[in-house]
């Protein structure tokens, strides 16, 4: 799983570059706080499981998880009202972007979840 994290945020990496190549900053880092919860996630568990040879209970991806959804929907408040001037853009922004990342976390919860066989 900490693969196929590294390999979203890589395809987030490549939109950013993207918005900042058509100059439109704003929306670079707009795009920016959907990295937080795939890097965490994909950083942590890859180093663990992988460079550690480490086994961890469920609470380790759990958490992370959790703490990183939390931290992203907090970013994606803020990056809201500081980049994006217009309402209209601004309610689908966040509502397209919390989804995404709710998405994402529970996709990562189910597959954790079956890891671990709950």
């Amino acid at each position: 799983m900490p693969s196929e994290c590294l390999v979203v945020a890589l395809i987030l990496g490549i939109m950013i570059f993207g918005f900042f190549r058509a100059k439109r900053k704003n929306w670079g880092f707009a795009v920016l706080p959907l990295m937080v919860l795939p890097v965490t996630v994909g950083v942590v568990m890859y180093i663990v499981s992988d460079m550690l040879k480490m086994s961890y209970p469920f609470m380790l991806p759990l958490g992370l998880i959790v703490g990183s959804l939390a931290a992203t929907c907090i970013w994606i408040g803020v990056a809201s009202v500081v980049l994006i001037k217009t309402k209209k853009l601004r309610v689908s922004y966040t509502i397209a972007s919390v989804v995404f990342s709710l998405a994402l976390a529970f996709i990562l919860l189910i597959q954790y979840q079956i890891e671990f066989g709950y």
